[in-house]
């Protein structure tokens, strides 16, 4: 039997995955048809401008010895300066991961909960299923902001003020994540229900509470687990479409920001914390999964 790569592999790969990004997120700004210091200065910014933040982005460097300099402040735990906002980029992902973590765990657990109510053998719980998988963020949110805008008066519908505000955000995330969890756990429960094994707990007279919980829940705790760990792993990186529709100050308005005002250092920042966010997510899991099934391991 061929031995399985340990801990140890999966460690690895997860660094060399990283450090790819890295390295792309720095050397990308060489590739671009345009000078990233032209684009980000402005039309009508000087020369001696130009220049200027030509050097503030390394741009005036060899790639090396660029990389190096990057390399050092990344290791001082500087990732920058913003161009838009002259603050420190580690700065501000500090102040926005917090925000982006608690709408991320709060969309998770919802779904969660909602998924197992539509896993059902019924027709309204399949049509339940089908009607969240075809309800994205982009479908969800805006529907959702028309309705309390117009009805629900008490519930915010933009920003991070009091419990309230983060009710529909969780919702326009967790509705599709509930969809896609619900039909994984639809698809595995359907299998189980005429196995031998639940059959003959059945004979036995164990209760079915106890066969849920002893036997069913065991069986699909797995492919379910790890579903809901790419789905958590894709949100903490910053959920982009929900934070812009409901001006939630996270990780993902922060990337949209950086775009717009071509903030080069905002930018690298946001999507590499996404990166190290999602890669060590599923490295969680990986590890979580082969600690539920050591066949994994």
């Amino acid at each position: 039997m061929r031995h399985r790569p340990g801990w140890w592999w999966s460690l690895l790969r997860a660094f060399g995955t990283l450090g790819g990004v890295w390295i792309l997120l720095q050397a990308l700004p060489r590739w671009l048809p345009e000078d990233p210091a032209r684009i980000a200065a402005g039309e009508w910014a000087s020369e001696a401008e130009v220049e200027a933040l030509r050097h503030l982005l390394r741009l005036d460097l060899p790639m090396g010895r660029a990389l190096l300099a990057a390399a050092d402040e990344l290791v001082h735990g500087s990732l920058g300066v913003s161009l838009r906002y002259h603050r420190p980029v580690a700065e501000m992902l500090r102040q926005g991961f917090p925000v982006s973590l608690r709408l991320a765990l709060l969309a998770v657990l919802l779904s969660g909960a909602w998924a197992w109510a539509l896993a059902g053998t019924s027709k309204a719980a399949a049509w339940a299923r089908a009607a969240a998988v075809a309800s994205p963020v982009y479908v969800a949110g805006p529907l959702l902001l028309w309705a309390v805008a117009q009805h629900v008066r008490w519930i915010p519908v933009a920003g991070i003020q009091g419990w309230a505000a983060w009710i529909l955000p969780s919702l326009a995330l967790a509705i599709p994540l509930a969809g896609h969890q619900s039909r994984i756990l639809a698809a595995r429960l359907g299998e189980l229900r005429g196995s031998p094994g639940l059959r003959c707990w059945t004979a036995l007279g164990v209760p079915g509470p106890t066969r849920a919980l002893k036997w069913l829940l065991p069986a699909v705790a797995g492919p379910w687990f790890t579903v809901v760990g790419l789905q958590l792993g894709g949100l903490l990186g910053g959920a982009v479409l929900t934070e812009t529709i409901f001006s939630i100050p996270g990780i993902g308005l922060q990337m949209v920001n950086a775009l717009s005002a071509r903030d080069l250092p905002l930018l690298q920042g946001t999507v590499l914390l996404g990166a190290l966010l999602y890669v060590a997510t599923q490295l969680a899991v990986e590890w979580a999964g082969a600690l539920l099934d050591p066949r994994l391991g």
